[in-house]
């Protein structure tokens, strides 16, 4: 009896030291991605939960640049190819430990507008003014551009959509007017060049997959669906 006693003690010992061990190193994982997000993304508040199966994690950020606009949220389920060695300092990229991923994205049209208004001068535009709609937006402002031995100045107003690509948001479906006079596909292109994409993935170092872009009023909405994951291990920040 007592031999068979210090067995199950040995393996239910044995049992809490796995878990504990599962614990420390999901926990440790979630903070190494979460800190690495940050360094990339500079958010406001960032949540990583590490799936009990080591093998995705989620995350959520709230005020993320991208492209130097603010994003009011971020929400990621990622698939990992390895957990990341916590004691490392450096040589892992996010690129290495995720696979793939789904994202759901919230941009609002205030935080636009904010990147715009904050100098004398963004991408050519001054001035320049975003409104959203459920079929698209307009954009009102004054474009400036050096020609030969002059600058020219110009009130525009814009409408058409936001079309979502790999690498960011763009303006599509565009219709450009200057000086209430509507301009050839080639103008309107030249113009539009200087802010697609409005919002670039650039600082995305990881793939992430968004299916569809939604807008009302307030916000564009792009999303891949991800579900999130309740359980495992979490590590949060703020500001």
């Amino acid at each position: 009896m007592k031999k068979t006693a210090a067995i199950l003690c040995a393996l239910i010992f044995a049992c809490f030291a796995q878990g504990a061990c599962a614990a420390e190193r999901g926990a440790a994982a979630a903070e190494k991605i979460g800190t690495m997000l940050a360094a990339e993304l500079a958010p406001e508040k960032i949540e990583v939960t590490v799936a009990e199966d080591e093998k995705e994690a989620w995350v959520e950020c709230t005020g993320a640049l991208l492209s130097g606009i603010r994003v009011e949220s971020l929400k990621l389920r990622a698939q990992l190819r390895k957990l990341p060695d916590a004691n490392t300092a450096g040589g892992e990229a996010l690129a290495d430990l995720i696979t793939a991923s789904k994202g759901e994205m919230t941009l609002k049209v205030s935080d636009v507008n904010k990147y715009f208004a904050a100098g004398p001068e963004v991408r050519g535009f001054k001035e320049l003014r975003f409104s959203f709609a459920k079929n698209g937006y307009t954009a009102k402002g004054v474009f400036e551009m050096n020609a030969v031995f002059i600058t020219l100045k110009l009130n525009l107003m814009a409408t058409g959509r936001l079309g979502l690509k790999k690498d960011g948001v763009y303006l599509e479906e565009t219709e450009l007017y200057a000086e209430n006079i509507k301009q050839p596909q080639n103008i309107t292109e030249l113009v539009t060049g200087r802010v697609n994409p409005l919002l670039a993935f650039s600082k995305i170092t990881f793939p992430v997959e968004f299916e569809n872009i939604t807008m009302n009023q307030n916000e564009a909405i792009l999303t891949g669906h991800p579900q999130k994951i309740e359980k495992g291990w979490r590590w949060s920040w703020k500001k």
